[in-house]
């Protein structure tokens, strides 16, 4: 099975996880960053209210073709109980997409949170012909804890 794990990642702590992941199973990585990133001070401000307000930046890479993957790992961190306006640009360009099976990874501060933004992600994946085969909320605790990383693996090999 072709896997193309798509993330976002901020402060460092989704790509950490990610890259557990991907030393375990065979994926291809591709990390979708802001044309124009946020700063330490304004991630706050204006991240946390263009994720409020469900909006997605301008992204690279523009666009992604994942005709070529049977299983997709989306994965992001969570600003204000949204996901991020980052991973929303990616998602915005994904293309290819009819048919496509995938894993939705959130990092948070509170699974409650996590929980919450896992409803919009999983609207919009499945608005671009995506099924949603498994998901999780890693909180603080879980994005570290090496035996709840492996069994997200687990998971994710099992599918």
């Amino acid at each position: 099975m072709k896997t193309a794990i798509i993330y976002h990642s901020h402060s460092g702590i989704t790509k950490n996880v990610i890259q557990k992941i991907h030393d375990e199973i065979s994926a291809d990585i591709i990390e979708v960053t802001p044309i124009h990133p946020y700063s330490s001070l304004m991630v706050i401000p204006k991240g946390c209210y263009r994720a409020l307000r469900g909006l997605h930046d301008s992204v690279l890479p523009e666009k992604i073709d994942v005709s070529a993957y049977d299983l997709l790992i989306i994965a992001s961190p969570v600003w204000a109980g949204k996901p991020t306006p980052v991973i929303n640009g990616g998602i915005e360009g994904l293309t290819g997409c009819q048919g496509k099976h995938a894993f939705v990874l959130l990092t948070c501060k509170s699974t409650e949170s996590g929980e919450q933004a896992l409803i919009s992600m999983v609207e919009r994946l499945k608005a671009k012909g995506i099924s949603i085969s498994g998901t999780v909320v890693l909180d603080q605790a879980g994005s570290i804890e090496i035996e709840t990383i492996q069994t997200v693996i687990r998971d994710i090999s099992s599918l």
